[in-house]
């Protein structure tokens, strides 16, 4: 039994809003301008404020954990635990525009030193506008008993 399977794809659609770009780059404490006054971005040449890369990568990343923190269609229990992501900015993220998250998953190959599947993806974020942000993963997913052995 596999917890993932080449050519598996999750999404999410996403519309981050003023006050939500605000809060999240204040959290992490990203001054950035660009991210807390409309006007300042407007006159940068955006439409106006735009997120954090931080507050995009988040998102796309939580993805993962929260899509294989599900378990499987016949109730074994899933974990994830991410080891490493690459992601590449190509266009800002404008408030109140629907982003559409997709992660594929491109191999699952076992890996029994750590009791798992080092599981890789390809993952992007889209608007109307294009690619926001293409991103790929590598994780470690783990079922049943394997989950167990981990605390």
């Amino acid at each position: 039994m596999l917890p993932a399977r080449p050519g598996d794809v999750f999404t999410r659609r996403v519309r981050l809003t003023e006050d939500e770009i605000r809060t999240f780059a204040r959290s992490v404490d990203d001054l950035n301008p660009l991210h807390h006054d409309a006007d300042f971005a407007r006159a940068a040449g955006y439409p106006g404020l735009i997120a954090s890369g931080t507050h995009v990568a988040s998102i796309l990343m939580a993805m993962t954990a929260t899509h294989y923190s599900q378990p499987l269609a016949d109730g074994t229990p899933r974990s994830s635990l991410g080891l490493g992501f690459h992601i590449s900015f190509r266009a800002g993220v404008v408030a109140d525009e629907n982003m559409d998250l997709r992660w594929t998953v491109t191999d699952v190959t076992r890996k029994d030193s750590l009791r798992g599947w080092i599981t890789r993806l390809d993952g992007e974020a889209r608007s109307a506008r294009g690619l926001l942000l293409p991103a790929e993963g590598q994780i470690l997913l783990r079922l049943g008993d394997e989950i167990v052995a981990e605390r």
